[in-house]
């Protein structure tokens, strides 16, 4: 496989999914629209074990890295997909792209020689600004807005303590990783009874009217956002460097914003436009020393063929 064309890809796959969450929520409920997607995304899973055939291991910290790796796919999810009920697709992608600062935090406290820096530190204050200036926002109109911020930053953290568990097991314990379709699939399959009960518990029958624009959402986001997606992001992993890959987490925020704007005529209020510029200048910190990486190889390339 081309590295460029699938780096675009998993760059493009990400940016998009906030986008694809807000129209699959269209016409369904939100535990509805997750439910149907992550049952898709588990077929898929199983279907791949099988014909790469994998070995699906059940070992004590086989199962404990799928119970880590459910806590991300059912809490950290359910928040994200409740959250975009109010929340323009941009500011979930900004909001979330605050992730590998809350895994830092995490790391810190969990994990042996994950000391912060004072730029990571820089970045993280720099971030709870960008988060204050969005939160007074919604106090100025409504509520409603600062419950959905709340959630969705409660689903940042679960997607950050379900990393720092997987670490922790690499790390401390010495455990090694199972191959990601299949750590996705022992996931996916603590994950789905609770949907199903979710869903006989708290939401209502299915509607008589179902958008196309919801199943396709819940297709594309089935398929690329659950499967295509963590696959390309792995083959970068071992084709890249981890520095050269981190950065995917810096663009997909512009991107999102764009095509949210673009597609779904999402309009940003000041204050969140402002409180997203200042997030996404914590992230460039944060990656300040990846970025440079990068650009000493691009002019060095550059210099090389000219």
């Amino acid at each position: 496989m081309n590295v460029a064309a699938v780096y675009g890809a998993v760059v493009l796959i990400w940016s998009t999914t906030p986008l694809g969450i807000r129209f699959s929520v269209e016409s369904l409920d939100f535990v509805q629209a997750l439910a149907i997607r992550m049952w898709i995304s588990l077929l898929i899973c199983m279907l791949l074990v099988r014909v790469m055939k994998l070995n699906f291991s059940v070992t004590r910290s086989a199962v404990y890295g799928y119970f880590a790796g459910a806590i991300a796919i059912t809490g950290a999810m359910l928040c994200v997909y409740w959250a975009a009920l109010t929340l323009p697709s941009g500011l979930i992608a900004v909001v979330w792209g605050i992730t590998p600062l809350v895994v830092s935090v995490y790391s810190r406290l969990f994990l042996p020689n994950s000391a912060l820096n004072g730029r990571k530190i820089c970045s993280m204050l720099l971030a709870v600004f960008g988060l204050y200036v969005i939160f007074a926002q919604g106090f100025e109109f409504g509520g409603h807005m600062v419950v959905a911020l709340l959630v969705l930053l409660l689903g940042v953290n679960l997607h950050g303590i379900s990393s720092v568990m997987l670490q922790h097991e690499q790390v401390v314990k010495g455990h090694q990783p199972a191959h990601p379709i299949v750590q996705t699939t022992g996931a996916l399959m603590i994950s789905a009874p609770v949907y199903g009960l979710l869903w006989f518990v708290f939401s209502p029958p299915i509607p008589e009217v179902v958008t196309a624009t919801s199943i396709f959402a819940i297709g594309y986001l089935a398929v690329f956002g659950s499967v295509v997606g963590f696959v390309g992001y792995f083959y970068l992993m071992t084709r890249m460097s981890a520095a050269n890959v981190s950065l995917i987490t810096l663009l997909t925020p512009v991107l999102a914003l764009l095509l949210g704007a673009y597609l779904a005529n999402e309009k940003l209020e000041l204050q969140t436009l402002a409180g997203s510029v200042v997030i996404l200048g914590a992230l460039m910190i944060y990656h300040l020393q990846h970025v440079r990486f990068v650009l000493v190889r691009m002019t060095a390339y550059g210099a090389k063929k000219s």
